[in-house]
């Protein structure tokens, strides 16, 4: 028992990777790099390097390249990419490791085309940064000091390279106008992540180098590649489940295979003879678990996980173990047809849950800067705002364990697209993607978090021919285009890899896990009004010209993309600028604004003089345009709660950044929020008390994801900006499972007695439960923030020292609306910001900071609509 508990104690640690105990030697430290082409001749010397890592991290640690997030220091740092790059270490072998009959170097990633060599002999030719490397060296070593070199090579001569050996990829090249709009040529002949080529968030910085783990596994005749989990059938009354073991053997064998698993401190262990044949065996045993502990979305209960074991024995001997863990839980796209179309919800453990959250891109242009402690910073963010589900965009990378993990522990579901971005990749690619796909979905599998597999990001756009307004103007010449341009071959392409050959890949070794074939799609079915399937990307807003209000009377079934861009925090913005640099038309606040088509910061103007007065000044400027991203995001993402359960999710676009830039992010590089992530967890709230004004009425929405019915209180009141109350109503609320319904319908006729001014008025709702806690509180206003005559408000704070954190509190005299603080550059965080402040109705906000009392007040900075 004390064994098998160490075992599960190791795979906690580990999370839901595969466990392995044949021995496993990491080959990290000792690496050194240069240029291998010799164009610049004072990089031909060895250098350390760092692995994992990449070439361009290396050269910031020897100062041989700027800083390429600083300024304008992106175009400086291009020459990188036209260079060939060599790394090298030296491997010991001595009798100890030369026994094993079998040994093999193991890279879990390499970025990109790379040729591996032992001792001079090539061993090894990579070209897809997306899956592991495996060679058996065995053969190659030496008693004694041996090489290990990798060369890096140039992306451009690879693509020419394919491009004139793939002639009939040219047959209705009906990609070339998304190539060009995305720069990307034929990138997509090489299966490398598209982002760093450059898009409308991120710069075009083209690295290679071992970005993942690398090390050598030892092994005789057997060993464990993969345990799986297989949840064929579950529900809180039993677990069905199969285990699956993949097993590689050299020979024919007799063996006995033993799966255990444990959840709190109940072990179970079930022992199974099995003959091994040369090659890949696969074996399945059906474990049956009364009264599951299940997995659970953030908000819909626990997070349990149960942990399982694999251990395959010959000849009385441990040839392997390998452990893993995963959530016990059922996840189901619910597709079924309604009188109105198609739903698209998922349906987890049984119930129907309404997705909330975002859209993430990488967190590092250069991935493997990243730590434990920054992934936990913007997840548990994410988690704090409410949010259950996360879209990892197909253009990006597939993410590392850390991430996954965090999601497991956190409740977060990840739809997870595959890496394919606004093109179809060749044909040729799809042994090579195969395999890819193979690794990726055996290596997430046991994730419980996974709920969706998606084929690509946008490339149904091109296929599909959607409705003309749905289409942005200034897409639609590229539009007309590609229709003229697209050819059988086209569509057989594009439904061979994502309509047969990569679910064909998935449903083989995960049936239970649902799979879309893009995002957005209807799977070809036409939208109009009375038939609305799909999920869909929605930027009418950031492309179309229309206003934010607008958005509340979008009908659709599942948003997976939408926003418009805000600036980050000031004290970012510092970070990547100098004093002459900060306003929003420089030339190095342009060179961090990369949406190409329309300059981006002409389109947050535009936006801001619709909503707001004119701001004074840049720091006015970049408050207004993180307030209006905020409000554009809480106006959709009402609508669509307040339409469930016709409509089912909102994922708006998009969590992170990749470096500091002006962008769709509600947190930004350095993981401080946005106003509209602070705004997220008042939208996102498990209850959503939301008025809203429609057909001559007021009407008062109750919004629950809650599963359980709750009784509450609802006080709506109708206020001037002094904070005098001209009408009120107090109802008793039965708070619905599950539901969104109008819990107080007031005509404009009643409020007529109140002579208000819709200039100064405004309607404050409350919910509070039986406890007196409130669920959920909302302002609505009857003008544009420019149209609105506000009573300048005289805002007090007070910030004082509470046990470990900070308690600033809040108070005005009349309402000050959409308050945002700020502390100068220090590094803190606020649990609520950019809020409404009520007449004399006190707000406190906890903040935690490493900076001292007097450090903070001396940088505290309030401001207010009001105060403009």
């Amino acid at each position: 028992m004390k064994k098998t508990l160490s075992i599960i104690a190791a795979c906690l640690l580990l999370g839901s990777a595969a466990f392995s105990q044949t021995p496993k030697i990491p080959i990290e430290n000792g690496w050194e790099f240069h240029e291998y082409n010799g164009s610049k001749p004072e990089l031909t010397e060895w250098r350390s390097a760092t692995v994992p890592g990449l070439i361009h991290t290396d050269l910031l640690a020897y100062k041989l390249i700027p800083d390429p997030f600083y300024r304008d220091n992106e175009k400086k740092v291009q020459w990188v990419s036209d260079a060939d790059w060599e790394y090298r270490k030296t491997i010991s072998a001595d009798q100890s490791l030369l026994k094993h009959k079998h040994i093999d170097l193991v890279f879990e990633g390499l970025n990109t085309v790379a040729d591996v060599s032992l001792n001079g002999k090539l061993i090894l030719h990579a070209d897809n940064m997306f899956r592991e490397w495996r060679v058996d060296i065995k053969s190659y070593l030496k008693q004694g000091n041996n090489t290990l070199a990798i060369i890096f090579h140039r992306i451009k001569p690879e693509l020419a390279r394919l491009d004139k050996a793939h002639p009939e990829e040219k047959e209705g090249a009906d990609t070339s106008a998304v190539a060009k709009m995305f720069d990307a040529g034929n990138k997509s002949y090489v299966r490398k992540a598209a982002y760093e080529g450059g898009w409308d968030w991120g710069p075009n910085i083209v690295t290679c180098g071992i970005w993942r783990s690398v090390y050598l596994q030892c092994w005789e005749n057997e060993r464990i590649e993969n345990i799986g989990i297989q949840q064929s059938d579950i529900s809180t009354q039993a677990a069905h489940i199969n285990v699956d073991v993949r097993v590689l053997s050299t020979v024919k064998a007799d063996a006995t295979l033993k799966v255990e698993y444990a959840q709190g401190s109940q072990t179970k262990s079930f022992s199974y003879p099995v003959t091994l044949h040369t090659g890949i065996n696969e074996i399945s045993y059906p474990i049956d678990i009364a009264n599951p502990k299940l997995w659970y979305p953030n908000g819909y209960g626990k997070q349990d996980m149960y942990h399982f074991k694999a251990t395959l024995l010959t000849g009385g001997h441990v040839a392997d173990v390998v452990s893993t863990r995963s959530g016990l839980r059922s996840v189901r796209l619910n597709l079924d047809r309604d009188s109105l179309g198609r739903k698209f919800e998922f349906i987890v453990n049984g119930i129907p849950v309404f997705a909330k959250g975002a859209s993430v891109i990488p967190f590092d242009h250069f991935p493997t800067r990243m730590t434990a402690e920054r992934y936990r910073r913007f997840l548990q963010a994410g988690a704090d705002a409410h949010m259950n589900m996360m879209r990892l965009w197909g253009g990006g990378y597939y993410e590392t364990q850390e991430f996954y993990d965090l999601c497991d522990e956190l409740g977060i579901m990840v739809w997870q697209d595959f890496m394919f971005a606004n093109a179809v990749p060749p044909s040729f690619l799809k042994e090579n993607i195969a395999k890819e796909i193979d690794y990726q979905v055996r290596r997430l599998r046991n994730h419980p978090c996974i709920a969706v597999w998606c084929g690509n990001n946008e490339i149904s756009v091109f296929m599909e021919n959607p409705d003309p307004d749905f289409i942005p103007d200034a897409f639609k010449p590229m539009f007309q285009k590609l229709a003229a341009t697209r050819t059988s071959k086209t569509y057989t392409d594009y439904l061979e890899i994502f309509g047969y050959f990569i679910p064909g890949i998935v449903n083989k070794i995960t049936p239970e896990i649902p799979y879309t074939s893009s995002s957005p799609t209807s799977d070809f079915e036409r939208q109009r009004p009375n038939f609305i399937s799909g999920d869909r990307h929605n930027y009418n807003v950031w492309w179309n010209n229309k206003t934010i209000e607008e958005q509340a009377n979008y009908k659709d079934r599942f948003v997976s993309e939408t926003g418009i861009q805000g600036f980050p925090d000031m004290a970012t913005i510092n970070a990547f600028t100098e004093p002459g640099d900060r306003s929003a038309t420089s030339a190095i606040m342009n060179a961090h604004q990369k949406n190409a088509s329309v300059n981006g910061n002409t389109v947050i103007e535009k936006i801001i003089k619709t909503e707001y007065k004119d701001p004074a000044d840049f720091a006015t400027f970049d408050y207004l345009a993180q307030l209006v991203q905020g409000e554009s995001l809480k106006i959709y993402a009402e609508a669509m709660r307040r339409r469930r359960p016709f409509s089912m999710g909102f994922l708006y676009w998009q969590l992170n950044d990749s470096w500091p830039v002006i962008s769709w992010a509600t947190t930004d590089y350095y993981g401080r929020p946005k106003a509209g992530m602070y705004m997220a967890k008042h939208f996102f709230e498990p209850v959503l008390v939301s008025p809203h004004e429609e057909d001559g009425k007021i009407n008062i929405y109750v919004v629950s994801d809650r599963t359980a019915n709750e009784d509450a209180s609802l006080n709506v009141r109708l206020m001037d900006f002094s904070g005098k109350v001209l009408w009120s109503k107090k109802i008793p609320c039965k708070v619905k499972a599950l539901s969104s319904e109008i819990a107080l319908s007031i005509s404009k006729d009643e409020l007529a007695g109140a002579n208000y001014d819709p200039e100064k008025s405004f309607v404050s709702a409350k919910l509070v439960n039986a406890n007196g806690d409130i669920l959920s509180s909302n302002d609505l206003y009857f003008k544009r923030p420019k149209d609105l005559k506000y009573a300048k408000s005289s805002i007090q704070t007070d910030l004082s020292k509470q046990g470990d954190n900070y308690v600033l509190k809040i108070t005005s005299n009349a309402l000050a609306p959409r308050v945002g603080i700020t502390f100068g550059d220090e590094n803190v965080w606020l649990s609520d910001n950019y809020i409404d402040v009520l007449p004399n109705e006190p707000v406190l906000i906890t903040v935690k900071s490493k900076a001292s009392l007097e450090q903070l007040k001396s940088v505290l900075k309030v401001t207010a609509l009001d105060q403009l």
